[in-house]
């Protein structure tokens, strides 16, 4: 400070020249004006703080390169200036170039080796360096120079944590404590030394403690809710991130914390709430308009999804995540040709994007266009042709357009280049079934269940296939049951289970089975017409004709029921059904193999 002051009276001195020859009189000559007055030490330090002053303004300018020229004039005139040598070194350390850094630190401390200052900025580097003995014993030199400095303490102390000396950053804290009872850096950096070490208990002491020294003391609180999070303990988190916001309501961090914990405890609305703060806060957030388009999904809100989607994908149009999450929402909204534009653009930005691939040719076949994904997806096959997914999507355009033999050949293919895929085999035994291959469809529903024991479709698949034909009917039952034990609220398996009991002549036990079958599935024209078989072993004839017609109601088509219903003495199906019209299909449902997905 006293080269300061000194530098300072130069400059003063020059400052009262100056002033004294712009005020002589212009008739005057300069010869009369007295430029002797200061001594060429004087001079050089007063041009010197000239440049310290102005170096300084243009560092906090930003202006580095030109703070650096003006630094390095005043050191050049004044090289032994302790306060120009710091100045530089913490600028070269501002612009990444340590190595000049370290020398001018190093000089700074040797020509003022009591003033802390230096001290501390050389100890920092040694510490970015991890020169770590030179940095401890410098820290110790600093609280022995002056035991009151704080940051020497804390700096100290952090190290030694970082090394995992934790008594010595302990005892330091201690001895800071000891120093300054009233510090509230104490408690805190204890607290998150314990929390380091996993003792949550007295690390929590130590955070209530600093929030105990000042109330509003944001870390502490926020410190609670990350230890309290570890701990499994969510409501205790959002009690302490509440406090930390309420604190500091402008900490984007927190609130980003407080948010997700409410997402893991469900609480969506509360979760939503923080998000549109976050944006209200900073409009760019993206991440937080992310976060509210994928809640409103959870929602169900879609349409507030899909704006959330929107504004984040214009902020970061090629970001891959956001457009399919904005294509998926669309998708749930049936807005097909929005949802068809966001995954083309996945595609442009990422070509080998399978799942993109895969939803273009879902939106094709809601579309009623399985023609153009059928050429779509051969070229994402022969472009990625070790994606088993792709087989068993371009198996499934075909199946759509009732190419069965095409859909098994390319399952074929699919299942060469990876044998132990279940769906792939199932796919293969339901496009066997569609063929008429019966030994296939068996064969291959036997090869599904080596793969995977569980696979409740496939077990009722075949029970069901054995069954139809009455044949091999215990085995049947064993079939069915188990797939009814993987999926026991399965209209389809129940009713699986009723025909097989019906094929065996347990009538009463069929009918128990189909009751709860068709309440869960009440629009199923098959299982219609299996209650009726089932009704007509009774004597209430009129509850099999009631069954009957409803499935007839359903298909019209059904040929072979309007023969039996005719057989059975219940009249002509065509002048009971002749104003009826057959039920509408639910809009792009999915069609399904009955059998396969009892």
């Amino acid at each position: 400070m006293q080269k300061r002051n000194t530098m300072k009276n130069s400059a003063l001195i020059l400052i009262l020249l100056l002033l004294s020859v712009s005020c002589a009189p212009t008739a005057a000559p300069m010869g009369e004006v007295r430029r002797g007055a200061l001594s060429a030490q004087d001079r050089a330090q007063a041009d010197a703080y000239y440049h310290f002053i102005k170096g300084d303004i243009l560092e906090r300018e930003g202006e580095f390169e030109e703070a650096f020229g003006e630094y390095e004039k005043a050191y050049q005139l004044d090289p032994r200036s302790a306060e120009l040598a710091l100045a530089l070194s913490s600028l070269y350390i501002r612009s990444g170039r340590i190595e000049d850094a370290t020398t001018f630190a190093r000089r700074a401390a040797e020509l003022a080796p009591d003033k802390t200052q230096a001290l501390l900025l050389l100890a920092g580097i040694h510490t970015g360096k991890k020169r770590h003995a030179e940095a401890i014993d410098l820290y110790r030199k600093v609280i022995t120079l002056n035991p009151s400095l704080e940051d020497a303490y804390i700096y100290l102390g952090s190290l030694y944590a970082s090394l995992k000396r934790y008594d010595e950053a302990v005892a330091t804290f201690h001895a800071l404590e000891k120093v300054n009872p009233s510090s509230l850096m104490v408690p805190y950096y204890l607290g998150r030394i314990y929390a380091e070490q996993q003792k949550f208990t007295e690390a929590l002491a130590e955070f209530k403690r600093a929030a105990t020294l000042r109330d509003d003391f944001e870390p502490a609180y926020t410190s609670m809710g990350l230890v309290y999070e570890i701990q499994g303990k969510p409501d205790e988190a959002i009690e302490a991130y509440k406090k930390a916001v309420a604190a500091n309501p402008h900490n984007p961090e927190t609130r980003q914390r407080l948010a997700q914990v409410y997402i893991q405890q469900n609480a969506l609305n509360d979760a939503l709430e923080q998000f549109k703060r976050l944006t209200a806060m900073d409009p760019g957030n993206s991440d937080a308009r992310v976060k509210m388009g994928l809640i409103y999904v959870e929602k169900k809100e879609y349409a507030k999804a899909v704006e959330a989607f929107k504004v984040a994908g214009a902020a970061l149009p090629k970001d891959v995540k956001i457009k399919h999450y904005l294509g998926s929402t669309l998708l749930a909204l049936e807005r097909y040709d929005e949802a068809l534009a966001e995954y083309r653009g996945v595609l442009e930005l990422s070509p080998g994007d399978t799942d993109a691939v895969l939803q273009i040719a879902y939106i094709f076949t809601q579309q009623n266009k399985a023609k153009d994904a059928i050429p779509f997806l051969q070229k994402a096959v022969a472009d990625q042709p070790g994606k088993p997914d792709l087989y068993l999507y371009l198996a499934g355009a075909h199946m759509q357009l009732d190419q069965y033999q095409e859909a098994a050949g390319v399952l074929k293919k699919g299942i060469d280049m990876a044998p132990d895929r279940d769906d792939l085999l199932f796919n293969l035994a339901v496009a066997y079934e569609k063929l008429g291959q019966r030994d296939d469809l068996i064969a291959t529903l036997k090869k599904t269940l080596e793969v995977n024991p569980n696979h409740a479709d496939a077990l009722n698949y075949l029970g069901y296939t054995y069954a139809e034909k009455g044949e091999k009917l215990d085995e049947a039952v064993t079939l069915i049951k188990k797939a009814l034990l993987l999926k026991p609220d399965n209209g389809y398996i129940l009713d699986s289970l009723a025909w097989a009991h019906y094929q065996k002549g347990m009538t009463a036990e069929a009918l128990e089975v189909m009751k709860k079958a068709i309440k869960l599935v009440p629009d199923d024209p098959v299982m219609r017409e299996h209650y009726g078989d089932i009704y007509l072993k009774f004597p209430d004839r009129s509850k099999a004709r009631e069954q009957w017609l409803k499935s007839l109601e359903m298909d019209p088509k059904n040929r072979k029921l309007r023969e039996k219903f005719s057989a059975a003495g219940f009249g002509d199906p065509d002048k009971l059904l002749k104003d009826v019209r057959p039920a509408k299909k639910k809009k792009n449902a999915k069609k399904k193999n009955k059998k396969g997905q009892r």
